[in-house]
């Protein structure tokens, strides 16, 4: 196993519920292993005939048991169960017909067509089934065929599903990974060493389930829902919707992991950024004044507001009210080379290691490319384009004193608490404390004002680019909430993809989707993560 830092735990766990969690698991675990077998055997693809790849003569040796993938807790993400695997040698078959018909008895979703052409083969190793249950080998076994062996092998089972797919990951037949924690830390698995993830599956189900049933209320194609320790940068959740089901990828297709693998326009959460980049160059204070009374013109290009105030707005009024003048104008003063200094200090323009394999660079103007205008615009986050961990990460380092923390997914000294960054001063970050409270107190997350734990959050959103042009109809909907805003601990991002106003839903914008979930998820994980109402703390 992996020696684990037992200093990395949630506050508030109770060991009593994490033993049932895990009891609860392992159980899990034994009934799908049990139903995956009985119920839909998983055989080699007799719809062509295997690859010459897979027809080479080969060394018959017992299988290793790949190492675990668990959560922080210890809850199984991925185990290898106990199979075998029916094979021929170069030996005859005797009484073929005879012994075909019984063996498709035993295993009838075998084709009749090429379970004759392996059994006439004289390769010294042809499959014909793999990972049966013993109780199928036994029976084929009684056949009496000295030419039919039997091989050990590990079923790769993942009781959560599809909770966890896009981080997990899933391996081949073969047993190599390939895709997620699977794939990244393949060789270290395949030794019978355990991996131990950042992630508590609790808070994971929360949020995969909130996501999944907000489909059929705000209708999106698509969601993610990330939860960070915004002093250690340990990932506790990271949820990618759609979703697939690993057990079974083979016969499905497999959907993107967005959390590091997809890029967004995420619209005004990054004037988080600029507002505190500003105030750690001492541009701008909370008396500075900006003039929002119509919009501004940078070229042949106009800056306006999406609701518009029409009137000098403050540096607190800009926040609430998220105006994009009020924006562009501290980053007018901010300066490309600062503003392009700052991304680079938060690890916005380049892929984040998190060890997640999949991964996708940046989307930004080339550096000697950029404009007043590419200034003025990326300051609310259009023209550009990160992952939800490059965000969440970044935003992160506006609460936590100033320090920008390279996240991880994996308990492995090689990636927690490296890369510590100071970006930006103490006293910078306990003003944003205060912008993002009175966000949701007055602002455009205000509905978040009625909740029992006191959290501070700043909206976002984005117009959706297909290519060629911005659509007027679909958007990027997102939000990031720290919590408790006092003295932050945790971070929530949500994103949704192309939310829809219908029904009883009456925008697609964060305050009419996106608020009302990460008040429900924050209501769900709070508990988990030991964090009690502070409903009357004062910052």
């Amino acid at each position: 196993m992996l020696d684990v830092d037992k200093s990395i735990k949630v506050d508030g766990l109770e060991k009593s519920i994490i033993d049932k969690c895990k009891q609860r698991i392992i159980a899990v675990a034994v009934i799908f292993f049990v139903s995956l077998i009985i119920v839909n055997i998983k055989l080699i693809d007799t719809s062509k005939p295997l690859k010459a790849k897979e027809q080479i003569v080969r060394d018959i040796k017992k299988a290793n048991k790949r190492g675990n993938i668990l959560d922080r807790n210890g809850v199984l993400l991925a185990i290898s169960m106990p199979s075998w695997s029916l094979y021929k040698n170069r030996d005859i078959v005797y009484d073929l017909d005879k012994a075909k018909k019984n063996i498709l008895k035993i295993i009838p979703s075998l084709s009749e067509d090429n379970l004759e052409i392996w059994l006439k083969s004289k390769k010294n190793f042809q499959y014909i089934a793999r990972h049966l249950t013993p109780e199928i080998a036994k029976e084929v076994n009684k056949l009496g065929q000295p030419a039919l062996k039997f091989q050990k092998e590990y079923l790769r089972v993942y009781p959560l599903n599809d909770e966890v797919s896009h981080i997990v990951g899933y391996t081949g037949i073969d047993k190599n990974g390939l895709a997620g924690i699977e794939l990244k830390y393949n060789n270290i698995l395949n030794t019978g060493k355990d991996i131990f993830l950042t992630l508590d599956s609790r808070i994971q189900y929360k949020i995969f389930n909130i996501l999944q049933n907000g489909i059929s209320i705000y209708k999106y194609k698509g969601a993610v829902g990330i939860v960070i320790d915004v002093n250690t940068g340990e990932v506790l959740s990271g949820v990618s919707i759609p979703s697939f089901n690993p057990n079974v990828y083979h016969s499905i297709d497999i959907t993107p992991n967005q959390i590091t693998g997809s890029n967004f326009e995420l619209g005004s959460v990054f004037k988080a950024i600029t507002f505190a980049s500003a105030l750690n160059e001492n541009i701008i204070n909370m008396k500075s004044q900006f003039d929002a009374s119509e919009p501004i013109k940078i070229g042949k290009y106009y800056i306006k507001d999406f609701h518009p105030e029409e009137r000098t707005l403050d540096l607190e009024e800009v926040f609430i009210h998220s105006s994009n003048i009020g924006s562009a104008l501290i980053a007018l003063k901010l300066g490309k080379d600062k503003q392009s200094d700052y991304f680079k200090k938060l690890g916005l323009n380049d892929i984040i290691e998190s060890g997640i394999p999949e991964v996708q660079y940046p989307t930004f103007p080339s550096r000697n490319k950029i404009s007043d205008i590419h200034v003025a615009t990326m300051s609310y986050g259009h023209g550009i384009a990160v992952s939800p961990l490059n965000i969440i990460s970044a935003l992160a380092a506006t609460v936590n004193g100033g320090e920008y923390i390279k996240p991880a997914v994996v308990i492995d000294p090689k990636l927690l608490g490296r890369s510590r960054i100071k970006v930006f001063d103490k006293d910078v970050s306990n003003i944003m404390k205060k912008l993002y409270k009175s966000n949701t107190e007055i602002g455009t997350a205000k509905k978040m004002k009625s909740m029992t734990y006191l959290v501070g959050a700043k909206t976002g959103t984005a117009n959706k680019n297909d290519g060629s042009k911005y659509s007027k109809k679909k958007v990027v909907s997102s939000l990031i909430t720290f919590f408790p805003i006092n003295n932050p601990k945790y971070a929530l991002f949500i994103l949704l993809d192309e939310p829809k106003a219908t029904g009883s839903v009456l925008g697609r914008t964060p305050g009419f989707n996106a608020v009302p979930l990460s008040i429900n998820i924050i209501n769900e994980i709070a508990p988990i993560l030991g964090i009690k109402s502070t409903i009357n703390a004062e910052l």
